[in-house]
């Protein structure tokens, strides 16, 4: 039920926009943290079901405090089980790259695995339940999780995709500036970056003071 309402959220999504390039959203996450979890459910999945992909040009990258090894292996801050958790959201992204179809399948997983250390990979059934319930092809997910050349391509990309510099997760740029969840708004700041470029949307009306629509 619970995945069904976030992808409901997202679907049910109203785009009424004027001409203008949706803006660059970058959020550097990583699985089995509370911070994470917090923002995916309680921001990301709600602002984006109201502005979809004419206002935001979203980007997952769940990495977020990883560090690749010498030897090519990855080592993840709540264990084995996060970096198992990243590649299996990592596949999903690649598998159906559009935001609308993996946000719910991130959400679902965000609600569903254990937050905190683990240090076996998780059950496989969370991930395949989690991809089924929201029209995800899981086999393809499966297949690219278990080829070991796939997930290493994918986590090196997503490695040099998360910022050198970023100091905690979940971190968030907007047009490739950083912006700081505890203390501004993200909703806010996006709508801004979107009629600085010169677009409207009813949903920005509201936080900006603006009326666009009549």
């Amino acid at each position: 039920m619970m995945a069904t309402f976030f992808r409901f959220l997202i679907v049910a999504s109203v785009t009424i926009t004027s001409s203008s390039l949706p803006v660059k959203v970058r959020v550097c996450t990583e699985a089995l943290c509370s911070d994470c979890k917090n923002f995916v459910h309680k921001t990301l999945i709600p602002v984006y079901s109201q502005l979809g992909p004419d206002v935001m040009d979203l980007q997952l990258v769940p990495f977020g405090n990883a560090h690749l090894q010498r030897d090519g292996s990855v080592k993840c801050q709540h264990g084995v089980g996060e970096c198992d958790a990243n590649a299996y959201e990592l596949c999903a992204i690649q598998a159906s790259p559009n935001a609308k179809d993996y946000l719910p399948f991130i959400g679902c997983l965000a609600e569903t695995l254990p937050m905190g250390r683990s240090n076996e990979p998780l059950d496989q059934q969370l991930f395949q339940q989690c991809a089924e319930s929201n029209n995800l092809w899981w086999s393809r997910i499966q297949a690219c999780h278990d080829i070991p050349q796939a997930i290493g391509n994918l986590v090196k990309k997503a490695a040099s995709e998360t910022p050198a510099d970023h100091t905690s997760v979940p971190w968030i740029e907007i047009e490739g500036d950083h912006m700081d969840e505890e203390k501004l708004d993200f909703k806010t700041e996006v709508c801004k970056a979107f009629v600085a470029g010169g677009g409207s949307h009813r949903a920005c009306d509201g936080v900006l003071g603006t009326t666009q629509f009549g």
